[in-house]
């Protein structure tokens, strides 16, 4: 039986798109690590994100609640659209000074229709549209109502997907989508690294 070693905080920086690649290779890490000897107590993710796949980041958002670890992640510049369901998975939620979080009503590629389509076509992507949006609305109600001084309702939720709204550092502190505003200091080592340009050269 391999030795367990005592306990330590794995540091991620990720600033690649939310797409179902970047989410099977950060929840197969996350895994293959409570596997293996080394026993980890917290995970401390640097995230920056434009978004991506609203499915993927609901995936993800159950997937960090769902781990026995510590979980704290920092806003390290913008978070936007699906980058934002992930990011209030964490427990513990930080942004930088003048960071911001961007949200909108979810939209699909043009390839999620067929060359040829019909209006039995359009209600199923606008069923998913709407299904995509009430999920991200719901989990945005719920974890910033448990940290923020004013309460988001869930009418004002809607509104701002509707407007496309951005939440400044300030009004992102105050309506709870983070805990507190402050720079990190980043390890020398022991980080890993989750880019778009690191995904690329992976297979899939």
């Amino acid at each position: 039986m391999s030795e367990v070693t005592s306990n330590k905080i794995q540091h991620i920086w990720c600033s690649a798109a939310i797409t179902k690649k970047m989410e099977d290779v950060l929840v197969q890490f996350i895994c293959n690590q409570a596997q293996s000897s080394e026993r980890i107590s917290e995970y401390i993710v640097y995230l920056s994100t434009l978004g991506g796949s609203p499915l993927s980041a609901v995936n993800l958002y159950n997937f960090i609640k769902s781990i026995p670890q510590k979980t704290t992640v920092y806003n390290m510049g913008n978070v936007s659209s699906a980058g934002v369901p992930f990011f209030l998975g964490f427990q513990n939620r930080i942004g930088v000074p003048d960071c911001s979080f961007m949200i909108h009503q979810t939209t699909l590629p043009r390839t999620a229709l067929p060359e040829q389509f019909n209006v039995f076509d359009l209600d199923t992507q606008k069923e998913t549209l709407l299904s995509a949006d009430e999920t991200t609305q719901k989990i945005i109600q719920k974890e910033t109502a448990r940290k923020g001084t004013r309460t988001l309702k869930l009418s004002a939720i809607k509104k701002a997907f509707q407007n496309t709204t951005t939440y400044t550092s300030i009004d992102a502190q105050k309506y709870g989508f983070i805990n507190k505003i402050e720079l990190p200091i980043l390890p020398e080592n022991g980080v890993i690294y989750l880019t778009d340009q690191y995904l690329s050269t992976l297979p899939g």
